[in-house]
């Protein structure tokens, strides 16, 4: 009896299997989906990290806006009680609110505002507009943070019947922390202005 090795005979007496395309395309796809998985974390974990300095930055604004306010408000207090400006603590606020260059935006480390600037030049803040800027338009840095918000103020409870009038505000900040892009939740912070000494 006649026997021949087998064309597919590998010498060595052993055969190696290949890979078939499908199973190529399989193990492709496994990679594929893998490395998008990645990217994926990886871009979770930079919007994170975004959003944490965002939270970061607009508490910063809020604070200086908030001490801003409650010097003015000091003031305010002081002169309606002096009867400097014959004008009653709720008509300063009126009054400010209302012009709007009242008070002089606070310096925030990291916005073109914190930079001196010259006297006409200063930015203000500015009450019940919608999407304010933060910042000079014409002096506007793209590596600075320029962020915009609202800011708005309130008489927070009826008026008193003892003062004659309104002697507490409801303040309320909301920070839009990419300005234009909107690409970010804005924040909302609050706190109150009030007339301790009950005087008109």
């Amino acid at each position: 009896m006649n026997l021949r090795p087998s064309s597919t005979a590998v010498p060595g007496g052993s055969r190696r299997a290949a890979f078939t395309l499908i199973e190529t395309a399989l193990a492709l796809l496994a990679i594929g989906l893998g490395l998008l998985a990645l990217f994926g974390l990886g871009r979770l974990g930079l919007q994170a990290t975004k959003e944490s300095e965002h939270d970061q930055r607009c508490a910063l604004m809020a604070d200086a806006v908030f001490e801003t306010l409650r010097e003015a408000n000091m003031r305010f207090v002081d002169e309606a009680r002096t009867n400097r400006l014959q004008q009653s603590w709720y008509d300063r606020w009126a009054t400010t609110v209302q012009n709007g260059d009242q008070i002089p935006f606070p310096p925030v480390a990291g916005m073109c505002t914190s930079r001196d600037t010259p006297p006409n030049r200063t930015l203000h803040l500015t009450f019940n507009t919608e999407l304010a800027e933060a910042f000079l338009p014409d002096e506007l840095v793209l590596t600075e943070w320029n962020p915009r918000y609202k800011l708005a103020l309130y008489p927070k409870y009826d008026a008193s019947h003892v003062a004659g009038g309104h002697n507490l505000f409801l303040v309320t900040l909301v920070i839009y922390p990419d300005g234009d892009t909107y690409s970010s939740e804005y924040r909302v912070f609050q706190t109150t202005l009030s007339n301790p000494g009950g005087l008109p």
